[in-house]
């Protein structure tokens, strides 16, 4: 058996996050709970992610994978960047799977498509290095992982606002979101930008008490 957990848990608290292992243990075996901050603070989180909002309204709901999304989602670089950037280092892993790309919650620009320009940033990025990366003309910035990046979400915003965009050598894939009958049924308001490929399973305990039952829904019934 694995000494640290494969798949973690992220949901607004730990509390929420605890409860949802709990329930995944008979299922997907051990899970690490965390809360977004607890997880990004954690040097040795698993990779691979199961997302589960609050509950509680279906908005609040929405507004927690986005958040999720904004932080930690980020794809791959393209393929040909990937591959300067493999050359450069001398060795990195093979090309992540190509994957339905998300939507990024970003300005658009007119003629934007493939970025012209790139920053390729090794170690952590705090609040300093961030800022100063900003007298750059490169807004496409790519890191090792998300967790990488130790900047507050205030900063994040304002980057977001002036055009960064974020990607990940090694980035985190979502095996499954754990979502009740409602955010479930507004699939089609989400799902796409968040994990287009992960399944969705319905939560039908409330909120606050022991996860109970789950049904595992196909993506094509919720959102074709």
């Amino acid at each position: 058996m694995s000494k640290h957990p494969a798949i973690a848990v992220i949901a607004p608290t730990r509390a929420r996050a605890r409860r949802a292992a709990d329930f995944l243990a008979r299922r997907t075996g051990a899970a690490a709970p965390f809360s977004l901050a607890g997880y990004l603070a954690c040097r040795r989180a698993p990779r691979r992610l199961i997302l589960c909002p609050a509950g509680r309204s279906v908005a609040d709901d929405i507004a927690f994978l986005r958040k999720v999304r904004d932080r930690v989602l980020w794809d791959a670089p393209e393929e040909v960047i990937y591959s300067a950037i493999a050359g450069f280092l001398g060795s990195l892993p093979e090309a992540p799977n190509p994957l339905p790309r998300r939507r990024q919650s970003r300005p658009s620009r007119k003629g934007e498509g493939a970025p012209k320009a790139a920053l390729l940033l090794e170690g952590t990025v705090d609040s300093a290095r961030a800022r100063a990366l900003l007298g750059e003309d490169a807004r496409f910035w790519i890191v090792e992982h998300p967790r990488k990046v130790r900047v507050g979400a205030v900063l994040m915003e304002q980057l977001r606002r002036k055009g960064v965009r974020w990607c990940a050598l090694r980035p985190l894939s979502v095996a499954g979101i754990l979502a009740s009958p409602g955010l479930a049924r507004a699939s089609s308001r989400w799902k796409r930008d968040v994990a287009p490929g992960a399944p969705i399973w319905v939560v039908t305990s409330p909120p606050g008490r022991p996860l109970a039952r789950t049904e595992s829904t196909p993506v094509s019934r919720l959102t074709g």
